[in-house]
């Protein structure tokens, strides 16, 4: 088995991800596990440090770097960003050592306030690309690139609305009634939100339910198709190329909704330049050189 040279981490939605590289940049053993530090809990980065000891052997003789939420804790102040626009390979500078860990910083705006937390790290893995990067997540990202350099970017709560509106008032889902994906219906719903004179609201929702033209089951989907292509809409525009960072059914829902708007998207895999962007950025920072 190849010897482990970096531990790379990622700390969002929730859940802590890591991963054990190689010389290569090879993945050669991972973790992961739920995360959710109370605010008077230890810092983040000594709860990430205690698991890394437990679940990836050696981690404590190699280098760690990591990105993404790691600023819950006494003394860990509001946050480590770098403000933009800001050229990617500038990060390497501003590598912030805690509890034996790198901390990748996020990226910030001042006007509106916003923030990329983990995701500054997945651009890193996208190299020197230019143009409109979609990041979905419960969080998604509309960021605006340009030979490695973030011009701006913006922030919707797409997947977090999603999950609250199902979850308590008119939306909610009624207790018993198993949700199926429907692409059909996601697509139809994705329809109505592009339609500029007649736009549905997601009260359109429940309205389609209670007089039988959406199936309780499909509820989610067709909400899902609604916030997605309000999403895309609000940022893009048809014949506008797009680089959709994503894996699975977020690929597929926003690839569709983006399609369906009329942007042609490039795919690139979300966990890919994640882990592209931290073995990347360890390297570029001298980390691998010991």
């Amino acid at each position: 088995m190849e010897r482990a040279v970096l531990i790379g981490v990622d700390s969002r939605d929730g859940e802590l991800r890591a991963w054990a590289f190689d010389a290569d940049g090879t993945v050669i053993s991972h973790a992961t596990a739920p995360f959710a530090p109370a605010p008077d809990s230890d810092s983040a980065t000594a709860l990430v440090t205690t698991f890394l000891r437990n679940n990836l052997p050696g981690a404590d003789r190699i280098p760690v770097v990591a990105c993404g939420n790691l600023d819950t804790g006494p003394g860990q102040g509001t946050g480590h960003f770098v403000q933009v626009p800001m050229l990617l390979n500038d990060l390497c500078e501003y590598l912030d050592l805690r509890d034996g860990i790198h901390v990748v910083p996020g990226l910030k705006r001042l006007s509106p306030p916003d923030i990329l937390n983990g995701e500054e790290t997945q651009l890193f893995g996208l190299g020197d690309l230019s143009g409109d990067v979609c990041i979905p997540g419960m969080h998604t990202r509309h960021i605006s690139l340009e030979q490695g350099r973030v011009l701006d970017f913006s922030s919707e709560m797409t997947g977090e609305i999603h999950k609250l509106l199902l979850g308590t008032g008119a939306l909610a889902l009624r207790p018993g009634i198993e949700q199926k994906f429907d692409m059909a219906i996601f697509r139809d719903w994705v329809e109505r939100s592009l339609d500029t004179d007649d736009a549905a609201s997601p009260f359109a929702v429940r309205a389609a339910r209670l007089i039988g033209t959406l199936r309780p089951e499909h509820q989610s989907a067709a909400l899902s198709g609604l916030l997605i292509g309000a999403c895309v809409a609000a940022h893009y525009d048809p014949g506008d190329d797009v680089l959709l960072v994503a894996d699975g059914h977020r690929f597929e829902t926003y690839g569709m909704a983006l399609d369906t708007l009329g942007a042609s998207v490039e795919e690139y895999s979300a966990i890919e330049t994640l882990q592209d962007g931290l073995f990347e950025i360890a390297d570029e920072s001298g980390l691998l050189d010991t």
